[in-house]
């Protein structure tokens, strides 16, 4: 000890106070400064963590409101049975064949995933169950001195229409949410009139749409968005019309005023998200071989492994590497009309000469093979065996209206035409 305050004697007093100093910072930067940055990685760590959807969808629920009753409530798994959905709850094996046993225990029989299961437990005894089968669909198992009383009870559901008028200043999606349109009814939209109007490249600032959809209720609650009773959209000075209308087969589709299928017999884009790299031009220098050589069908970029869809029905009747083309594929639809699919990366599985195709079906995926700067899906329309540009072509329509229908569609479609254009001249 006297050693050490003998040298300390000798050590410069200034010097003393600076290394002091020194001493005092260093300390504050290792202890503070690197907690600081550990808070923080630690904060951008559960800012970024992923949670799986599967997680959130599994986690069951239980309330403890005393006098032995307690409410548990558990999601449907792959794999569960109503048995060990139970058993995991803690009820007793007994009572749980003796309601499996109970008069119409079939409608427990059908449990579907993702569904919920709520059960009211007195110990490990079931006082009550309910299945949630859909929005407005439960079946209740009530225990009684008789054993357990199993019935399916039906809400009643009120439709509610809503109307909402956009004018698109940054995008058809983004402008629409601004207007509390939910995101199934706008992607409702962009399918009903993507046959005439391609989304990616056609939609200006300006555009205007607006739409009569429904809302459903049950109980006073809001359960789920309905669809889309009649929308119209105008897209560079044009408009476009469609009503929804059931058809005495069963199923619904949607027509223009005057009739005509919305749905076309080809989508008008075979990629989705892409944009034209090259056009039809029949006077185009080529980019690898430099000469005038004609650019008979259109250039769609997109990312190397993007799905390519068959923009209509019909029967492949060429799958192969085909020169300059690479890997190509051709779908015959008719007698009429042929479809031409360039530079794909890879076919889709199955995907071979006599294959079937329908609509919107993944053929293939973007590539480079062949002649190609880069990826790219050259796309071709041929009517009789003439090159056509396939941003001009007329498509053919899907069936009409049938004539045994007419009296009542116009009705309809007259009805709600006339309530929109009333709605829109309110709203202006």
């Amino acid at each position: 000890m006297e050693k050490n305050h003998r040298i300390l004697s000798y050590f410069p007093r200034k010097h003393f106070y600076l290394l002091v100093l020194i001493s005092f910072i260093f300390l504050v930067l290792f202890f503070l400064s690197p907690s600081q940055e550990r808070q923080q990685k630690e904060l951008g760590q559960s800012l970024i963590t992923e949670v799986s959807l599967e997680s959130l969808k599994q986690t069951d629920l239980t309330i403890d409101i005393g006098n032995s009753l307690i409410i548990k409530e558990s999601v449907i798994r792959r794999n569960d049975s109503l048995f060990s959905i139970l058993k995991n709850m803690g009820a007793k094996t007994e009572n749980i064949i003796d309601l499996i046993n109970s008069p119409n225990s079939y409608l427990l029989t059908n449990i579907k995933i993702g569904n919920i299961v709520k059960v009211e437990l007195i110990g490990e005894k079931i006082k009550n169950l309910i299945y949630i089968e859909d929005y407005k669909t439960e079946v209740i198992a009530k225990h009684t001195d008789k054993g357990y009383l199993i019935s399916r009870n039906i809400s009643e559901e009120e439709r509610t229409e809503v109307f909402k008028e956009v004018t698109i200043a940054n995008s058809l999606y983004t402008d629409g949410l601004k207007q509390d349109i939910p995101d199934s009814v706008l992607m409702d939209l962009v399918y009903i009139f993507g046959w005439d109007i391609d989304f990616v490249h056609d939609i200006r600032p300006g555009d205007q749409y607006s739409l009569i959809y429904e809302e459903v209720y049950v109980n006073g609650e809001k359960k789920l968005n309905g669809d889309i009773i009649i929308a119209e959209f105008i897209n560079q000075d044009k408009s476009y019309t469609a009503v929804r209308y059931k058809l005495k087969k069963g199923n619904s589709e949607y027509f223009s005023t005057d009739g005509r299928n919305v749905k076309k017999a080809f989508l008008r884009t075979p990629v989705k998200l892409s944009y034209v790299s090259s056009k039809y031009n029949l006077k185009r220098k080529h980019p690898i071989l430099h000469t005038i050589r004609a650019h008979k069908g259109v250039d769609y970029a997109a990312n190397r492994g993007s799905p390519i869809r068959a923009t209509g029905s019909g029967t492949i009747s060429s799958a192969k590497v085909n020169g300059g083309c690479g890997k190509e594929i051709k779908i015959k639809h008719s007698a009429d009309y042929t479809t031409r699919y360039c530079h794909l990366e890879r076919f889709a599985k199955n995907i071979k000469e006599g294959k079937k195709v329908i609509q919107g079906q993944t053929i293939g995926y973007v590539g480079s093979t062949g002649l190609a700067t880069g990826p790219h899906l050259h796309y071709e329309f041929h009517v009789n065996g003439k090159h056509k540009d396939p941003l001009k072509v007329k498509f053919p329509y899907a069936d009409p209206i049938g004539k045994d229908e007419e009296t009542k569609f116009f009705t309809k479609a007259n009805y709600f035409f006339d309530k929109l254009k009333k709605y829109q001249s309110l709203s202006g």
